[in-house]
């Protein structure tokens, strides 16, 4: 038993000692502070088709989009608006365009300036894919948040 104590006298001693000493003084809240991650993000936000309608799954997006664009003034967006090549051209043209001004209007009731965004309408380009078949997750709009510079 004593050898044990002998053996382990040391690392008891060395835990007491390197034990650090708590601050006497508070820290305020500007040290804690830390600034927020602004860097580029992308979101999609997926749609039924020939619908320009927003889902509730849709608008739990488009919470998280006005959400980072909140935490971060210094963000320009992108509403990229898409449809499958399931119609002709000119229609799928006008579904991707309603679709995206259905998310910028989206955003708007949540507080994003719309002059700071960018509307695109891509219609059925790259909906089919190489093998011919149409492209069902091209029903959707992208939202990309980039930092100005």
């Amino acid at each position: 038993m004593k050898i044990a104590l002998y053996l382990f006298a040391p690392l008891l001693l060395a835990a007491c000692v390197s034990r650090p000493v708590p601050p006497t003084a508070s820290v305020a809240e500007d040290d804690m502070a830390v600034a927020p991650n602004c860097s580029e993000e992308r979101f999609a936000i997926y749609f039924e088709e020939g619908m320009s309608a927003l889902s509730d799954e849709s608008d739990a997006v488009v919470d998280a989009v006005s959400d980072s664009y909140a935490r971060c003034d210094l963000y320009k967006m992108e509403i990229r608006g898409h449809a499958d090549a399931s119609g002709d051209a000119v229609t799928n043209q006008v579904i991707s365009a309603a679709r995206a001004e259905a998310v910028l209007e989206a955003l708007k009731t949540r507080g994003v300036d719309a002059e700071r965004v960018h509307l695109v309408a891509y219609g059925e380009q790259d909906a089919v894919t190489a093998s011919g078949a149409e492209e069902p997750l091209n029903r959707k709009t992208e939202v990309r948040l980039v930092p100005e510079s």
